[in-house]
């Protein structure tokens, strides 16, 4: 992308809420990276951030996976500065940043307690990281459990360097469609109907399995992600705690978080 494109890139509204959550804690961030950011960044070059990127695929996977789907706009891709195909950030990327940022990857990540050392390696000494996550009660999660620390420490303990089986057997089969105005508007929820059986979901999780899953192998909503950290802390397994914490905007489905580095 050349300059031409630098004076038709904005922010799309998340990521201007995102930003604003951000920089009313540090007003002017620099030495940033950005977790998965793909076609919808927080921050961008083009618009004079001091910022870098790194994520599973290339920028041209990216767009070649995405070619036929009418949510993504390639243009809007962000240049990928580092590609690392493994759960080892920090061994393959040399430099040190002041700010991470990360918008619905956690839940993604198979051993979220070695994600967190592995963004914490990456950090300056005062540095800090941004999540956004989606809440479970404004998502297709809505049937699902939260997750607990005790899920987190068995898949830290069994070092998943992918989601386990049973991780998106709970994704597919729980997979439910919700009306996130209805739910703000305190509307009856419809009862729970899945897709398919429970059979047709391990049977899908084992197909999948073989390469690999993209699913939300955990859930959480603002409170119980407080708690899971806290927890985790109270194990000596976290290497952050909360700075600031944001619940879910009205009509929207994710909370924020600032995290900074323990002592």
């Amino acid at each position: 992308m050349g300059l031409e494109m630098s004076a038709v890139l904005t922010l799309s509204k998340n990521a201007v809420k995102r930003r604003a959550f951000i920089e009313d804690t540090i007003p002017s961030p620099s030495s940033i990276l950005e977790i998965g950011a793909f076609d919808n960044p927080i921050f961008r070059r083009e618009m004079g951030d001091d910022v870098k990127y790194v994520d599973w695929f290339s920028r041209d996977e990216l767009v070649a996976m995405h070619k036929n789907n009418p949510r993504r706009d390639p243009d809007r891709i962000v240049d990928i500065d580092f590609v690392v195909k493994s759960s080892r950030l920090a061994e393959n990327i040399p430099e040190r940043f002041e700010l991470v940022c990360a918008s619905h990857v956690i839940e993604h990540v198979a051993d979220v307690v070695r994600w967190l050392y592995e963004i914490a390696s990456l950090l300056s000494e005062n540095g800090r990281v941004f999540l956004a996550i989606p809440d479970r009660r404004y998502t297709f999660d809505y049937f699902r459990n939260t997750s607990t620390a005790a899920q987190m420490l068995r898949a830290y303990d069994e070092k998943l360097k992918i989601p386990s089986k049973w991780q998106p057997v709970d994704h597919f089969y729980y997979h439910q469609k919700v009306d996130l105005k209805a739910i703000w508007n305190a509307e009856p929820m419809p009862e729970f109907r899945p897709r398919f059986g429970m059979d047709h979901a391990i049977e899908l999780a084992d197909r999948k399995a073989k390469t690999y899953t993209d699913c939300h192998c955990w859930t959480f909503t603002s409170d119980t992600f407080r708690q899971v950290l806290a927890d985790l802390a109270s194990a000596g397994l976290s290497p952050f705690e909360i700075e600031r914490a944001a619940d879910p905007l009205p009509n929207t489905s994710e909370f924020h978080v600032l995290l900074r580095k323990t002592p």
